[in-house]
């Protein structure tokens, strides 16, 4: 009988372990509604419209949070498309991540296995980086800026003397210096920033 006992635990202990589930990102977590207190469901979608808000430069179509149903619509408006939420905390992806986390580690209590899963499929989703402020934000859109124009006035310059490889050149440090505006879809941090200042001192040289 004892032995049978101990056969019942571990095969529940493997079971648990293999029912944690696997995701391709915090956007792709979902958690029952009312699993989560509405006072803390209050909390989320506070954040969540703070950081979208700011994700946008203050410039959204869409920026909605239901508490009920725990969804959100976030769409920037200077390109028609949702930031990179799952890349930062105080957003709704990762206020579930972290949820499902802590649910799947006390689910798994006193499993080693089925906790090293909870870590290796849910926690490292979850964002640790905070949003940026919109000074930052605003600082990075206006160096990219600077270094666009910076270098369209360079090609325009040169065009009439520059060979055509070196024209092409030109052309795709152009093309770079426009896909550097886009760098709000993912983490802002003080590398991009980096990037930013040097692109602009090398066309201001």
């Amino acid at each position: 009988m004892r032995s049978s006992a101990i056969f019942v635990a571990i095969a529940a202990t493997a079971v648990s372990a293999q029912t944690v589930p696997t995701y391709k990102s915090s956007l792709n977590m979902t958690i029952d509604p009312n699993s989560v207190p509405q006072q803390q469901r209050a909390v989320w979608c506070q954040g969540q419209t703070n950081t979208c808000q700011v994700l946008c430069d203050n410039n959204t179509d869409l920026n909605d949070c239901n508490q009920a149903q725990l969804t959100f619509d976030c769409t920037c408006a200077a390109n028609n498309s949702a930031p990179g939420l799952q890349y930062y905390t105080q957003t709704l992806p990762t206020f579930i991540c972290q949820q499902l986390f802590s649910n799947c580690i006390q689910a798994n209590a006193g499993n080693a296995d089925g906790q090293d899963q909870c870590k290796s499929n849910i926690q490292k989703l979850c964002a640790t980086q905070n949003p940026p402020t919109i000074a930052e934000i605003s600082s990075l859109a206006d160096a990219s800026t600077a270094a666009t124009t910076a270098a369209t006035t360079s090609a325009a310059s040169h065009a009439a003397t520059t060979p055509a490889d070196k024209t092409a050149s030109s052309s795709a440090q152009s093309t770079t210096s426009k896909a550097l505006a886009a760098a709000t879809m993912g983490p802002v941090g003080a590398g991009a920033f980096a990037m930013a200042a040097a692109g602009l001192a090398a066309y201001a040289l």
